[in-house]
């Protein structure tokens, strides 16, 4: 949920701000990249749980780093396809992109801190 409401309500305050200083504004490709992202860390953070509950601590760091290899790889798939076809405010696209990305990566940090900390009282039970 908290994936949801914070990707929604950043993302609309990223493309509030971008849309009122950056000048021509592409709002369908602006909600695409919202969605993909949207799409993208649920699909990794589900992966990520689901790997937690078959895999110790030190292979987590695997789970982890794979995540954020599959994201970069889709990430620049979808900068690629815009520079390729649009062409046209380059710069701008740019911009939210990577606003969208430092967004969503400071909401998946959080929840995998949260995913280590159930992890390890879930832990802490089993030993206490």
């Amino acid at each position: 949920m908290m994936l949801f409401a914070g990707g929604l309500i950043g993302g609309a305050c990223i493309g509030a701000l971008t849309s009122h200083f950056g000048g021509e504004f592409n709002i369908y490709w602006f909600v695409g990249v919202l969605s993909f992202f949207l799409i993208v860390e649920t699909v990794v953070l589900s992966y990520v749980y689901e790997q937690s509950k078959k895999v110790d601590g030190k292979k987590m760091v695997n789970v982890y780093m794979l995540s954020k290899v599959v994201k970069i790889l889709a990430a620049l798939v979808i900068v690629l396809i815009y520079a390729l076809t649009v062409k046209e405010g380059l710069k701008l696209f740019a911009l939210n992109f990577i606003l969208l990305y430092l967004l969503f990566l400071g909401i998946e940090s959080l929840l995998f801190v949260r995913i280590e900390k159930h992890f390890k009282d879930i832990n802490k039970e089993k030993i206490g």
